[in-house]
């Protein structure tokens, strides 16, 4: 029986048995019983309930009605449930109501490049080694990102040459984009290359504490397994084929989670793919 059909049933009376119900495959109809009183109630979802039957004690009969005192008893499981659920669906929905506020504030910020700053020169993260201690600016992808507080966000950067630690702070962190930003989406970072401190770990051993940043191109909700998942719509997958499809199959965050049947050779020509494919697209606009 479909949920709408289960909808238009009349809730004169839910059938349960311990014996033979089931809380997820069950309607509550007396073919088809629930197999808990709680879900006969979760079912008829307010008070009064409806007549609640179990499995009969007597011979010959199949159901009874259940007993005040059981009743009673899964009642105020109900309720304590209840609460829970109300609690949990207002604090969401003021949850909601405080993202989109401060989105909308997040919106008001706007970060500059300091043209006071030495000039960033352009390196592959595979180059890094060779410019600490300089101001540069790396583009690629988001692979992981970490946020501490309002102030503070880690982000881990791959350009198909390599990983770079990016730490961003202050207003850097406030803006729209930072808000909204998720792993797989393209970035232009700028700052000084600095080595980590003692006791700390990072790819390479430095990180780029950014001065200025810009997002190229916002990855969807998910990151890529909102867009490689097979249960993900066409039309999901066709709106964001350029921005992410092409360039994921190349990525070590996700080979053997999607299993790709390639070897080193493969997987390194892909790479190589993919790194003159963004360049084509976004260093020479």
């Amino acid at each position: 029986m479909s949920q709408p059909e289960i909808e238009k049933l009349s809730l004169s009376e839910i059938y349960t048995s311990d014996k033979r119900g089931n809380d997820e495959s069950g309607d509550g109809t007396e073919d088809k019983p629930y197999k808990t009183i709680l879900q006969a109630m979760r079912r008829a979802g307010k008070e009064p309930f409806p007549t609640i039957y179990v499995d009969a004690k007597e011979d010959g009969k199949v159901y009874d009605v259940a007993a005040k005192s059981q009743l009673k008893k899964i009642q105020k499981i109900w309720v304590r449930e209840s609460h829970k659920a109300a609690d949990k669906a207002k604090a969401e929905e003021e949850g909601n109501e405080k993202r989109a506020q401060n989105l909308e504030e997040a919106k008001k910020i706007v970060i500059k490049e300091d043209p006071s700053l030495p000039k960033a020169t352009l390196v592959k993260i595979y180059e890094t080694p060779e410019h600490r201690g300089k101001r540069i600016y790396v583009r690629g992808w988001v692979h992981r990102l970490r946020r501490q507080g309002k102030a503070l966000i880690f982000l881990t950067i791959r350009d198909g040459t390599g990983y770079l630690q990016c730490v961003l702070h202050g207003q850097l962190c406030q803006t729209y984009d930072a808000l909204v930003l998720a792993t797989e989406s393209s970035v232009i970072i700028y700052g000084k290359l600095e080595t980590v401190p003692e006791g700390k770990q990072a790819p390479g051993g430095h990180e780029l504490t950014a001065d200025y940043w810009q997002l190229v191109g916002l990855a969807p909700p998910g990151g890529a397994d909102a867009i490689l998942n097979e249960e993900a719509l066409v039309d999901v997958q066709l709106d964001n084929s350029t921005h992410i499809r092409l360039r994921i199959l190349g990525s070590y965050q996700n080979s053997e989670k999607k299993t790709w049947d390639m070897s080193k050779c493969d997987r390194e020509k892909h790479d190589r793919e993919e790194k003159i494919r963004w360049e084509k697209n976004n260093y020479h606009k």
